[in-house]
């Protein structure tokens, strides 16, 4: 699978770039905040590639940095969202201005969206909503756990008593970040059970 792309930007299409490299023109799909970033025709670009493969056809969709590629393929896994919709997603909004449009659960916001009806905004913030929430608080915790060992092991337990992530992303909130620090998983899951 194609992964990442150098080349020169050879032409602009409506919704689409041929980016040559090593003498192949190769047709990549992009929304149209990525179009806006990019140089002019003849500069060279480097782009994440995601190759999407179905019975009869290879399409290359690219991305200019990890974190829309990977809101992409979120919104890609969600059923009844094609490669079109989740482009379309990415050229309305920002990944951050998608991420949180979920998080507060706006049907409307998200039936922008060409393509995209009642049914499936709701379908979007079911499917999508408790991600959003834990890369929220890992992304809050960066830095002062490491790699988020504890965190991790207690969200698992956790869940596998039966909390959704929101309940426990609320609990984890509330407990001192020096305890987090300090004690040991298994007090931390103590604590956690106890603010349940």
């Amino acid at each position: 699978m194609i992964a990442r792309l150098t080349g020169n930007l050879i032409e602009k299409l409506p919704g689409a770039i041929i980016l040559q490299t090593g003498g192949v023109g190769f047709e990549v799909l992009i929304s149209s905040r990525t179009l806006e970033k990019l140089p002019e025709v003849g500069e060279v670009v480097t782009l994440n590639i995601h190759t999407h493969v179905r019975e009869e056809e290879i399409r290359l969709i690219g991305f200019l940095n990890v974190n829309e590629k990977e809101l992409f393929l979120k919104l890609f896994n969600v059923s009844g969202i094609s490669v079109k919709i989740a482009l379309s997603s990415l050229s309305i909004y920002s990944v951050e201005e998608l991420k949180r449009i979920i998080l507060i659960k706006d049907v409307d916001l998200i039936k922008r969206i060409p393509g995209v009806g009642k049914k499936l905004a709701e379908r979007m913030i079911l499917e999508l909503k408790d991600t959003f929430e834990e890369s929220e608080l890992e992304a809050e915790y960066i830095g002062t756990f490491g790699e988020n060992e504890k965190i991790s092991e207690v969200k698992q337990a956790l869940k596998t008593l039966g909390y959704s992530m929101s309940e426990i992303n609320n609990v984890l909130k509330k407990i001192d970040k020096n305890i987090l620090l300090e004690k040991r998983t298994e007090d931390i899951l103590k604590i956690a059970l106890k603010e349940m």
